[in-house]
């Protein structure tokens, strides 16, 4: 069955929201990339075992909040994409 005109709007609405979605992971993992190599430089550059151990620990944390964040926009991307389907059921 065709969707009607206003389902069609809404399915084009859901793909400009998954467009969005994909544009912020993008940037989620931009800025990953870039605080990854902040870290390692600052390990790198570092004399004092102490500062080393917390700069460690800062990367660990700060790289599960970017995880985190990455498995939270492709959930999003999913459910968007499910109700997509729902439309052409």
């Amino acid at each position: 069955m065709p969707l009607t005109p206003s389902e069609r709007s809404q399915v084009a609405s859901y793909k400009i929201q998954i467009e969005s979605y994909r544009k912020d992971l993008q940037n989620i993992k931009d800025r990953k990339k870039s605080r990854s190599e902040y870290f390692a430089n600052a390990i790198k550059n570092t004399k004092d075992p102490n500062s080393k151990r917390s700069y460690r620990q800062s990367k660990i944390s700060e790289m599960e909040r970017f995880a985190r964040e990455i498995d939270h926009k492709k959930a999003d991307i999913d459910r968007v994409k499910g109700y997509i389907a729902n439309f052409k059921k």
